[in-house]
């Protein structure tokens, strides 16, 4: 699937199951201690991917989105399904704060540059070594976790206190909010999620 084949409309959808699909994995790792390590790395991927064709190509095309795309179904249809209210809470917090990041020139400009350091290490280390996300842990530190509301992580003590556990949580969250910010670059809005619901859901189930 090429960009040309994308609405806007999609790769909004996409944008969208990348939040919803960070936010999950996060919350899995911090209750859990387990993490699927294949959207761990389409996570990492989409952060240092800075300059992609499309919204899919950021994830690594539709295997690297499914989870998220199933998300929104959960989420925001009508099925009978629990829909988990957690989630939602980390995911409307993310979508906040990109809106606040992308008014701070100075915290994007330490961003991009962070990204680019992470790069070079990744082409040192390789992409899953616990420098990578020490790296990229660090890089949320030091910059959206500056931003208020802080996102407040709710999980077992004994897995948050564990430092790697600790390194990858932050770089799912930093990869949220770079799916959450590509949501708003392509005009994804509040409304939208409140007025084009049924419209998001539909597309979700049609690219899966």
């Amino acid at each position: 699937m090429t960009s040309k084949h994308l609405t806007t409309m999609e790769e909004r959808t996409i944008a969208l199951a990348g939040i919803f699909q960070n936010c999950h994995q996060m919350q899995q790792l911090a209750s859990t201690g387990k993490i699927d390590a294949y959207y761990l790395d389409v996570a990492v991927k989409a952060i240092l991917n800075t300059e992609p064709e499309n919204a899919l190509d950021v994830f690594q095309g539709i295997a690297g989105i499914r989870e998220g795309l199933q998300l929104i179904q959960q989420q925001l249809g009508d099925s009978d399904k629990k829909r988990d209210t957690e989630l939602t809470r980390y995911s409307i917090s993310v979508l906040f704060l990109a809106h606040k990041l992308l008014k701070n020139k100075a915290m994007l400009k330490q961003l991009s540059d962070g990204i680019e350091k992470a790069r070079s290490q990744v082409e040192h280390f390789g992409l899953n070594h616990e420098n990578i996300y020490a790296s990229l842990g660090g890089l949320y530190s030091d910059t959206i976790s500056q931003l208020h509301p802080r996102i407040m992580v709710s999980g077992e003590p004994e897995i948050l206190n564990n430092q790697d556990n600790a390194n990858k949580i932050r770089s799912l969250l930093l990869s949220s909010i770079r799916a959450a910010v590509l949501w708003q670059q392509l005009g994804g809005s509040r409304w939208q999620l409140l007025f084009k619901r049924k419209q998001i859901v539909n597309i979700a189930k049609a690219l899966i």
